[in-house]
């Protein structure tokens, strides 16, 4: 095969962002970033507290535009290869491609059916039969359905704190999304709760494009196919995990991996 050919059967990457500054107002957040984030793989944030690892993980999705003020100030953020800041772009089509998992589980007050449904009934579906498939198919692969396929009318908020991130999980993966954005969604979360995430977000990388912040570099290491390091608003080194955690290219990120990072 030709490099043509391999560069045209190669995909290109799900998100690329490019040479992006973002600032809420006057103050700049993020400071001219390049990353690129692959099909199918996880890739991880990491950094210290406000180094703007949720910042550039909302962009993703212009979940940041909630903010009054926050704005992309130069450079681009595409989706499949579109500029997720055209004129023509329905941010509630964005948000259905891209969905996002909060740090803390946000289920709403009604049903555990209604809540895996709830997406798509906002997109218009009302068949009842592709709803019940899509439910049961989206608690399968949050790994709820063998746990609720008998409670589904019952309140998801009597579901304990892990159950209900996990249907968090569901209910962003109901719309079919290209890119699931999770924002620390293990940081309330007790250790076998966080590992039952864990395997969730392995299996789930087979089939959607993983982007995560976690505070927790043992985590990084144990699920995540890249990690990002950033440090005050500026993406300092972006590596296959195991190389950057291995084999740091830059002095800062071998600080703050060690510990001796102030």
């Amino acid at each position: 095969m030709s490099a043509d050919s391999a560069a045209k059967a190669k995909p290109p990457p799900v998100v690329q962002v490019r040479d992006m500054d973002f600032c809420y107002g006057t103050s700049k957040a993020l400071f001219d970033i390049n990353l690129e984030v692959k099909y199918h793989r996880v890739t991880a944030l990491i950094g210290p507290s406000g180094c703007g690892k949720s910042t550039l993980l909302r962009c993703i999705n212009r979940m940041n535009d909630r903010v009054p003020s926050a704005r992309v100030t130069k450079g681009e953020v595409l989706v499949k290869g579109k500029n997720i800041h055209d004129t023509d772009v329905d941010l509630t089509q964005l948000r259905k491609q891209v969905g996002m998992v909060f740090q803390k589980s946000n289920p709403f007050p009604k049903s555990i059916y209604e809540n895996v449904a709830y997406g798509l009934r906002i997109h218009g579906e009302k068949n009842k039969n592709l709803l019940d498939e899509a439910v049961e198919r989206s608690l399968r692969h949050a790994a709820l359905w063998d746990e609720l396929k008998d409670r589904l009318s019952a309140n998801a908020l009597a579901l304990s704190g892990g159950q209900q991130q996990r249907l968090c999980i569901a209910r962003a993966i109901a719309t079919l999304p290209d890119v699931l954005l999770m924002d620390e969604p293990c940081s309330a979360l007790d250790p076998i709760s966080t590992l039952k995430i864990e395997e969730l977000m392995s299996q789930l990388a087979r089939e959607y494009t993983i982007v995560i912040v976690t505070h927790n570099m043992q985590q990084a290491v144990r699920i995540s196919d890249f990690t990002a390091f950033l440090h005050l608003g500026k993406l300092v080194e972006f590596s296959p995990t195991e190389e950057l955690f291995t084999n740091p290219r830059e002095k800062l990120t071998e600080a703050y991996l060690r510990g001796t990072f102030s």
